[in-house]
Parts: structure tokens; sequence; C-alpha cells
């Protein structure tokens, strides 16, 4: 069984209020058996002032669509106030592996 690796990037800006979600389809040669995502590089933080950071997630996975390997994020940076009112942004490549026939 053939695997296939992917990269997807993801770039964001001025997120506030919220937590940054997207999803980026893929493309492999032949019907997919199976696939996983892994975070392989992110590079994150705040727009503008200097915040001491008390949280910060970043979650992906994937769906499987024939040929086809969504690929969906969430992304949060969230300073010691609790609240995520400050803008944040960045980069973040996700590696993609999938199993095909």
């Amino acid at each position: 069984m053939p695997t296939e690796l992917r990269t997807v990037g993801f770039s964001f800006a001025d997120v506030t209020g919220r937590e940054y979600t997207a999803s980026k389809d893929v493309s492999v040669h032949g019907p997919i058996r199976a696939a996983e995502t892994a975070i392989q590089s992110f590079d994150i933080g705040y727009d503008g002032e200097d915040h001491h950071i008390m949280s910060e997630k970043i979650y992906t996975d994937a769906d499987v669509n024939g040929e086809t390997v969504t690929v969906n994020l969430q992304a949060l940076f969230r300073d010691a106030s609790g609240h995520i009112d400050d803008p944040y942004g960045g980069n973040i490549d996700v590696l993609v592996v999938a199993e095909t026939e």
C-alpha cells in the first residue's frame, strides 16, 4: 500500500474574539484507505504589543472523501486576562500522511 505525504499551509492574521478555524482540501493519487495529520511547524503570536501567553491551542484532523483529504485546523492564542480580545495570527504547516490503494 503506497503512502503519500503532503504539506498544507495555513496563514492568518488579526484574529480576535474567537478561535481560528479553517479547512483545506488535498488531492492524492488513488482512493484513500486512511489519512492522518500532524503539525509540521508553526509560528504564531500576538499582533502588536507584548503579551504574556496563558494558553495556546493547535488542533488538526483529517476527513477522507475518495481521493481527497480535508485538513481541518483549529488554533487559539490567549493571554493571562482569560479573554480572547487581543489580535493574533501566524503560520501553521500541517503534514498529511495518506495511505492509498
